[in-house]
């Protein structure tokens, strides 16, 4: 299971549930002893846990976010079929369990920097899609599991 590892130290049983904020880690062990020993019950307050931080925080994004040009971008000269080489700012983004590229054509724009700041700004809304996508996913692990 995601972000959940059962610890048995004799003495100490448990599962420690691991939640990753977009600053810290924060964890917290779910001893069955609390629980009668019961490990099932204890896997189910471990889960509920992570579903209280996942409601209340925002999960550290899969991606790096960077100040002025974000990961997922890259300037490059791309060669199209006739030959001709045309400067391409590449935009790549995962949805639905897809790797996906957007291209922006400078010569589209009335200037590089205008293609450049449409890319960051495709991959922004991009990156907000994904940490979505990403969210409802540790939901429905972490809940139905």
């Amino acid at each position: 299971m995601i972000s959940i590892t059962r610890y048995d130290y004799g003495t100490c049983a448990g599962w420690l549930a691991r939640f990753y904020a977009e600053d810290r880690v924060i964890q917290h062990l779910v001893s069955d002893s609390h629980y009668g020993y019961d490990t099932g019950r204890a896997h189910a307050a471990a889960q509920a846990w992570l579903l209280v931080h996942l409601a209340i925080t925002a999960p550290r994004p899969r991606f790096r976010r960077r100040p002025a040009v974000p990961a997922g971008i890259c300037r490059r000269l791309k060669r199209e079929r006739r030959g001709r080489h045309v400067l391409v700012y590449d935009v790549s983004y995962q949805l639905d369990g897809r790797r996906r590229t957007r291209t922006f054509r400078v010569h589209h724009f009335p200037s590089e920097t205008q293609a450049r700041e449409a890319a960051i700004r495709f991959r922004r809304h991009m990156e907000d899609a994904m940490q979505e996508e990403r969210v409802a996913r540790l939901r429905q692990t972490w809940g139905t599991a």
